[in-house]
């Protein structure tokens, strides 16, 4: 009976293994044909961005081929293993026709696409190499190649238990406004990342590169773009050097130092008056041709924030356009 459960939890584990396996396989895949397909004249970010973009608005469909996948690659592992394994020369043929494979991607960009991410399969996966079973159960046993799986999987789930635990202790925690005051529009804003945005940059001065002095005019012209992670980040800072700036003829002027170009409408020179009086100035980034505004390192964090082509910021003055009230930061995706 103990037998039969380990097998059952053996074969479980190593179908979730593949399954997991062939998503991070069809991702590269379809982000590495993103960019030989999408336009050359784009940023890099944002061709893998987009593409990056179908495949999450596909998802349903993404999601039945990826199961039939891997319930046909599980098979085959189950074969291979009632077989006792491949042999040295069999692993080595296959690797043969993979890179076979990938000497033709240089006339096909998509079998060039799919053969990398046939390697990064054969990498993740184990039995279909020849290589032995529970691995991360044996940790210490195994070869060098499985150790490396496995610290690939915590490197990949470490972030998102630190986002799970940092959003649960900033949902409890009180929110302080900082200088200037920063404020929402509506309380469902204040999110448990706004919370966290608020008290990593409580004044101006915290928003600022290192030697500039939020006590000189010209100096709140140098935000600090590269502290810069998150949408509410952005939303914070922009809002106290804003705001310490200038009321709405001032706006533009600080937004265009960031690099955000404006339109006819919704500029200082013209902004949109609401019914209620207050004034608004819009500010755009292209994405498309810029690569995301923030964050600004991280391949992998650049590309996720490259999915839209376009970036905008609102500002809401009040009706006197004094004080700046509130700063979104919108996305257009299609």
């Amino acid at each position: 009976m103990n037998i039969n459960k380990r097998a059952l939890y053996y074969a479980v584990s190593r179908y979730f293994r593949i399954l997991f396996s062939v998503i991070v396989c069809v991702f590269a895949a379809m982000i590495i044909s993103g960019l030989i397909w999408s336009d050359s004249d784009g940023h890099f970010t944002h061709r893998a961005g987009g593409f990056l973009f179908v495949i999450m608005f596909l998802a349903p469909l993404f999601a039945f081929g990826i199961i039939a996948m891997s319930i046909a690659l599980f098979v085959l592992d189950r074969a291979v293993l009632r077989s006792g394994g491949m042999s040295t020369k069999q692993s080595l043929l296959l690797l043969l026709m993979l890179a076979a494979s990938c000497l033709i991607g240089f006339l096909s960009p998509l079998q060039g696409a799919l053969s990398l991410s046939l390697f990064l399969y054969w990498f993740m996966t184990g039995r279909v190499a020849g290589r032995p079973g529970w691995s991360i159960l044996h940790f210490w046993r195994t070869k060098w190649d499985e150790k490396l799986y496995l610290i690939f999987v915590i490197i990949l789930l470490t972030p998102v238990v630190k986002s799970i635990a940092l959003n649960l202790y900033y949902a409890r925690q009180p929110w302080e406004p900082g200088t200037p005051p920063f404020q929402v529009r509506y309380e469902r804003e204040m999110t448990s990342g706004m919370k966290q945005a608020l008290y990593r940059f409580p004044d101006a001065q915290s928003c600022l590169e290192q030697d500039a002095d939020a006590g000189q005019r010209e100096d709140i012209l140098r935000m600090d773009w590269d502290k810069i992670q998150t949408n509410s980040e952005a939303e914070v800072c922009t809002f106290r050097l804003l705001q310490q700036w200038g009321g709405v003829s001032e706006a533009q002027s600080w937004l265009e130092a960031q690099g955000f170009y404006f339109g006819e409408t919704y500029s200082s020179s013209n902004p949109d008056i609401s019914r209620d009086g207050m004034q608004r100035v819009d500010g755009y980034w292209s994405i498309k041709d810029s690569g995301p505004r923030f964050p600004t390192s991280g391949v992998i964090k650049r590309i996720f924030h490259a999915t839209p082509y376009r970036m905008s910021v609102s500002t809401t003055f009040s009706q006197d356009g004094r004080d700046l009230l509130y700063i979104q930061f919108h996305y257009a995706t299609l």
